[in-house]
C-alpha cells in the first residue's frame, strides 16, 4: 500500500516537473513575434502607428518580423471600403529565420487621395506554445490614402528681420493631417503656435548674433510624411553692425572680486587655480557659458498652450530715467599686458539709474526662474507668452517668486552688482525661445507697433475674413 502510494507521488511529481518544464522551456515560450510597419522618407525608416494611419500610395512601406524561436508563416490581408479582399498574401517559411523583412503588398486597383484601405497583418512563430500553434501577433491598419503635401501660406508678418533682432510670422498650413511644424532660421528652429482657429499658426523668430545669415524656411509634414518647405518672405537686413571692444585687464582688478565670486560659485577653491588669469578665464568662460545654457534652456522650455490669441507688449523699461553702461552684442576681448587671453560676447544691454533702483517688468507673465547663477549673480526669468521672455540680472534683492503670476508694471527686485558686475547696473535680456535678440527694439515703442502689434491685428483681421 505504502509502495503504491509512494509511486502515485512519484508519477504526481514527474507529471508537475514536466508540466513544469513545458511552461518554462524556451520550446514553450509564450512571446509573441515583434511587428512592425516602416515607410521609407528618404533615407530614414519612419514607424507606422497602429490604427488609423495615413499612407502616401507611391511610397514603399516595410514589415519587419522578428521571433527568437523563428518566423513560421505570415499572412497580408487588405479590404478596401466595401469590404472586398484587395491583397491576399500568405508564406509558410521552414527555414525558421529569426528576423525577416518583406513588403507590404500594395492593391492592384487606382487608389484616390481620401481613399480607405484596411490591412491586417498576422504572424505566427515556431513556438510549441498553444498546443505546438505557436504564438501569434495581429497588426491592424485603416489607411486613408493621402498623396498631397500641406500648403503653406503667410497670412502676415514683420516687414523684415535685422541681424541679432526679431520678427513675428503669422501663416496658414492648408492640410487634413499636418502632424509637423517646422520654422528655422537656417540654425535654429522655432516652435510654431496655433493661432485663433485650426490651420493658423504664430511664431517669433530670432537672427541671433551667433549665425551670421538667415536663411529662414518654413516646413509643414503631414501624417503621411508628406512634406513642403517654403522660404519666409522677409526682408534681411545684414547692416547692423556691433561694438568690438578690447579691455585691458590690470593686476588689481584680478585681485578685487574673482576669489569671492569663486567662493559663491561653490565649484573650486581659489587655491586649486595657478594664477589670477585661470580665475579670470574660469568665471568668464566656462562659467558664463554654463549660465547661457541654463538661460537658454529655461527660456526655450515652453509650455503647451491653446489657441493664441493676438498679444499686446509694453516697452521694455524697467528702470526709469537709466542710462545705457553695456551694449548689446559687444564682442569682448581681454587683454593683459597686451596679451589676448579671453573674449566674451554680452548678451544683454546694461542700464542703469540710482543704488538698488526698483526693476519692474513692464509686460506680464509668469516667473520662471529667480535664483543665483555665477556670472549673472541673482537673477529673473519672465515668460510673457509666444516664446518671449525677458531677463533681469545682478539684482540686490528679489520682489517675486518664482511660478509666480505677475502683471504689467510689477515690481521683481532692485538694482545691484550680484555675480560678474563692478557697479550697480541691470543687466536686461530678451529671448525669443532660447536665443538672445536685440534689446533696444522691445525697448522701442514705434517697432513694437509696427512688428508685432499691428502684424497680429492685421492677420486676426484676414482670418476672421476667411471662412
Amino acid at each position: 500500500m505504502r509502495l503504491k502510494f509512494l509511486f502515485q507521488m512519484i508519477i504526481l511529481a514527474g507529471i508537475g516537473f514536466f508540466g513544469y518544464w513545458i511552461y518554462h522551456s524556451k520550446f514553450f515560450e509564450k512571446v509573441p513575434p515583434k511587428v512592425k510597419l516602416v515607410t521609407q522618407i528618404g533615407s530614414e525608416e519612419k514607424l507606422v502607428t497602429e490604427g488609423e494611419a495615413f499612407w502616401n500610395f507611391n511610397r514603399d512601406m516595410s514589415i519587419y518580423m522578428s521571433d527568437e524561436s523563428g518566423i513560421r508563416s505570415y499572412k497580408i490581408l487588405a479590404r478596401n471600403a466595401e469590404g472586398k479582399v484587395i491583397v491576399d498574401k500568405q508564406e509558410a517559411i521552414v527555414k525558421r529565420p529569426k528576423n525577416i523583412k518583406v513588403a507590404l503588398p500594395k492593391p492592384n486597383i487606382i487608389l484616390k487621395d481620401n481613399d480607405r484601405v484596411f490591412y491586417e497583418i498576422i504572424v505566427n512563430d515556431w513556438s510549441n506554445a498553444n498546443f505546438f500553434g505557436g504564438n501569434t501577433t495581429k497588426l491592424h491598419f485603416n489607411f486613408t490614402i493621402d498623396t498631397e503635401a500641406p500648403i503653406v501660406r503667410m497670412i502676415a508678418s514683420s516687414y523684415k528681420i535685422s541681424y541679432g533682432g526679431s520678427a513675428l510670422l503669422i501663416f496658414k498650413i492648408n492640410d487634413k493631417s499636418t502632424q509637423e511644424v517646422i520654422v528655422t532660421n537656417g540654425t535654429d528652429e522655432f516652435r510654431a503656435f496655433p493661432f485663433l482657429k485650426e490651420g493658423y499658426y504664430a511664431v517669433l523668430i530670432a537672427w541671433p548674433i551667433k549665425n551670421k545669415i538667415f536663411a529662414g524656411t518654413i516646413t509643414a509634414i503631414d501624417k503621411a510624411w508628406n512634406a513642403k518647405r517654403v522660404a519666409i518672405p522677409i526682408v534681411k537686413d545684414s547692416n547692423i553692425r556691433y561694438r568690438f571692444s578690447d579691455i585691458k585687464i590690470t593686476d588689481q582688478f584680478l585681485n578685487t572680486k574673482l576669489d569671492g565670486l569663486i567662493e559663491i560659485i561653490g565649484e573650486r577653491s581659489p587655491n586649486s587655480f595657478d594664477n589670477s588669469l585661470e580665475k579670470f578665464k574660469y568665471i568668464n568662460e566656462l562659467i558664463r557659458s554654463k549660465d547661457e545654457n541654463i538661460i537658454s534652456r529655461i527660456t526655450g522650455n515652453i509650455s503647451p498652450q491653446g489657441y493664441l490669441k493676438p498679444m499686446n507688449f509694453n516697452v521694455f523699461l524697467p528702470l526709469k530715467k537709466s542710462q545705457v553702461v553695456g551694449s548689446f552684442g559687444d564682442h569682448r576681448t581681454y587683454l593683459y599686458k597686451d596679451r589676448k587671453f579671453s573674449k566674451s560676447m554680452h548678451l544683454g544691454l546694461d542700464i542703469a539709474n540710482f543704488k538698488h533702483a526698483p526693476v519692474i517688468s513692464t509686460n506680464a507673465g509668469k516667473v520662471v526662474f529667480n535664483g543665483l547663477l555665477g556670472v549673472y549673480g541673482n537673477t529673473v526669468i519672465v515668460d510673457h507668452g509666444v516664446g518671449l521672455a525677458s531677463l533681469y540680472s545682478h539684482l540686490s534683492s528679489f520682489s517675486c517668486k518664482s511660478g509666480q503670476e505677475i502683471l504689467a508694471y510689477t515690481q521683481i527686485g532692485n538694482t545691484g552688482q550680484t555675480g560678474w558686475a563692478f557697479g550697480d547696473h541691470l543687466h536686461l535680456g530678451i529671448l525669443i525661445q532660447g536665443q538672445p535678440v536685440r534689446v533696444v527694439e522691445w525697448m522701442d515703442a514705434k517697432w513694437i507697433k509696427n512688428n508685432i502689434t499691428d502684424v497680429f491685428l492685421r492677420a486676426q483681421n484676414i482670418i476672421e475674413a476667411e471662412k
